[in-house]
C-alpha cells in the first residue's frame, strides 16, 4: 500500500513539474502582440500614405495610433521576454529580443514621421525630409529585424507551430 502511494505521488509530482517548466513561453501572449503589431503597421502606412496626400491631420492620427499600438505590443513583448528567459530557451529568448528591437525601430520610424509632419505643414522641407529620412532608416532596420525573428524560426520549427 504504502508502494502504491509513493508510486502516485512521484507520478503527481513528475505531472506537475513538467507542467510548470513548460508553462513559462506558454504564458507568451503572442496572439496580442501579433495583432497590436499588424495594427500598428496598418496605421503607419496609413500615415505614410496621408502625409504623401497631404493629409496632414489623418497622418498624424494614423501616427499617434501606430504608437499607440507599437507601445501595446512592445510592453506584451517586455513580459514574454521575461517568460522566455524564465524558461531558460535562449531559442525564445533571442526571438523575443528581436520582437522588442523590430518594434523599438518602428517606435522610433512613427516618432520620426510624426516629427516630420508639422515642418510639412510649414513647408519646412528641410527639416521635414531630415525627419522622414531617418524614418525610413528605423523602418529598413525594423525589417532586419523581422527577417533575422523570421529566420529564428524557419531554423528551429519544432519551437514555433
Amino acid at each position: 500500500m504504502k508502494n502504491k502511494i509513493l508510486i502516485l505521488s512521484i507520478v503527481v509530482l513528475v505531472v506537475f513539474l513538467s507542467g510548470c517548466i513548460g508553462s513559462s513561453t506558454s504564458n507568451i501572449d503572442a496572439t496580442s502582440i501579433n495583432s497590436h503589431l499588424k495594427s500598428g503597421d496598418a496605421s503607419f502606412n496609413q500615415a505614410a500614405n496621408a502625409t504623401n496626400k497631404f493629409q496632414y491631420d489623418e497622418a498624424l492620427t494614423d501616427c499617434n495610433n501606430a504608437l499607440s499600438d507599437f507601445n501595446l505590443a512592445e510592453s506584451s513583448a517586455k513580459t514574454g521576454l521575461k517568460y522566455a528567459q524564465d524558461s531558460n530557451d535562449n531559442i525564445y529568448v533571442n526571438y523575443m529580443q528581436y520582437v522588442i528591437s523590430e518594434l523599438d525601430t518602428k517606435i522610433n520610424a512613427t516618432t520620426e514621421l510624426k516629427t516630420a509632419i508639422p515642418y510639412l505643414q510649414e513647408n519646412d522641407t528641410v527639416n521635414a525630409n531630415t525627419h522622414i529620412s531617418l524614418s525610413n532608416g528605423y523602418m529598413d532596420k525594423a525589417i532586419e529585424f523581422k527577417t533575422d525573428r523570421d529566420n529564428l524560426v524557419l531554423q528551429n520549427p519544432s519551437k514555433f507551430k
